[in-house]
């Protein structure tokens, strides 16, 4: 693997964050390998820190940097969004929701924690920067020392682990609407504008070309070249590339900050002494938007659930995540006679099509053969990425998967 990148002048993004402490030093590593996260440089850091007392201590943390070695990631994932959004959720909406609960009444030991503690961010070296450049960094942090444990994408989410994260992300969209309709004025100005509508498609049209090919083939594999299938997903992938480049979501019952990315390698876990699952972490801000909450939890369903598990508790699993989003609103005084259930599934079934279709495209990522990757992140290319087309076990998700969107009625708009 490459050098590790050296992050320069880290003292002014860290020590507004140490509490009167000082930066003395710090160590760094690569955090994950190619294939685990494609839209930013993971590394994890030791940093050194004097405290006001005199004495020092080691605080063992996340730095993430935009794909500074590799061209394709940069242009697919545009840091001059991308960074400012993910910083954007760390700066303002995690401190906003806090205040909201605590001012509605709320105990300290019920708020929500579903974002790392965050400890600085830049765009730039310079601080009259107007754009993110290969200097940017956000810090946060490190998880796993917290007892946190990271997801395996080659392993799919239980039973148990799906009822958890679906009750802290029904939080999770609760919050930001409580806060429009709480503080209309805070959301339009430190909120809104950084999560405009994203397209994904910023690409060399060969590159887009490619990735359109390989879903079509990976389709046509997994279901026997069916030809309704196949025409079906040819109109979703129009329906998605639309959805993409469609005018920003307007306000409405559902619409939040939606992350947009929510598959294993996104969320951790933290885990009792039996093993099941107690706590949640939400990673990896970067492409986040304001826009139905549908769109989370469909995509999390069918990227990341044991399809056995999703094929006889998908009802039970949205029920779930109602019940607690409703819960939510009241806990902050949000009226909620507008949220019934049956509006709630009509929401679901609107938004699911083309979330499936992304569930479809991202199955051969994240099921992509460990042998396939290359060693340095700068190499990661569409070629790479193609490797796995037509790969059995992504073949078979991808066949259960289209199975399972005719059986609760998700391939087509009602």
């Amino acid at each position: 693997m490459a050098d590790v990148p050296r992050i320069a002048d880290l003292a002014p993004v860290i020590e507004p964050h140490l509490n009167g402490g000082k930066l003395v030093s710090y160590t760094s590593r690569y955090l994950t390998k190619p294939g685990e996260n494609y839209g930013s440089v993971m590394l994890a850091i030791t940093v050194n820190v004097e405290k006001p007392t005199g004495e020092t201590e080691d605080i063992p943390l996340i730095a993430k940097l935009p794909p500074i070695t590799n061209d394709l990631f940069w242009a697919l994932f545009q840091p001059d969004r991308t960074c400012r959004t993910e910083n954007a959720v760390y700066k303002y909406l995690s401190s906003a929701i806090r205040d909201l609960q605590l001012e509605a009444g709320i105990p300290e030991g019920e708020l929500f924690e579903g974002f790392p503690k965050y400890y600085g961010s830049r765009i730039s070296l310079n601080p009259d920067a107007e754009q993110v450049d290969r200097d940017a960094v956000l810090l946060q942090e490190n998880l796993q020392t917290s007892g946190f444990k990271a997801g395996n994408r080659h392993v799919m989410f239980n039973y148990l682990q799906t009822k958890c994260i679906l009750v802290e992300l029904a939080k999770y969209h609760a919050l930001p609407i409580a806060l429009r309709l709480k503080r209309p004025e805070y959301f339009d100005k430190n909120i809104r504008p950084y999560f405009r509508r994203f397209n994904m498609n910023n690409m060399p049209p060969e590159v887009k070309e490619t990735m359109d090919r390989d879903m079509i083939k990976d389709v046509s594999l997994a279901t026997d070249n069916n030809e309704n299938y196949i025409n079906r997903f040819v109109e979703l992938m129009k329906e998605y590339d639309e959805f993409l480049t469609q005018d920003d979501a307007k306000d409405d019952l559902y619409t939040t900050i939606v992350h947009c990315d929510l598959w294993i390698n996104n969320l951790m876990l933290k885990y009792d002494e039996n093993g099941v699952a107690q706590k949640v972490k939400f990673v990896d801000f970067q492409i986040a938007q304001y826009e139905s909450l549908a769109h989370d939890i469909i995509f999390l369903l069918f990227s990341s659930v044991e399809i056995p598990v999703l094929d006889q508790h998908m009802d039970e699993f949205l029920i779930l995540y109602y019940n607690a989003f409703i819960d939510c609103l009241k806990s902050l005084n949000v009226a909620t006679d507008k949220y019934s259930l049956l509006g709630f599934m009509k929401e679901i079934h609107r938004s699911a099509p083309v979330e499936i279709c992304h569930a479809t495209f991202m199955t051969k990522i994240i099921l992509a053969d460990n042998s396939t990757m290359p060693d340095d992140f700068k190499d990661m290319n569409m070629e790479v990425m193609s490797k796995n087309v037509g790969g059995k076990k992504i073949k078979e998700k991808i066949a259960a998967m289209i199975r399972l969107a005719e059986k609760y009625r998700l391939l087509y708009k009602d």
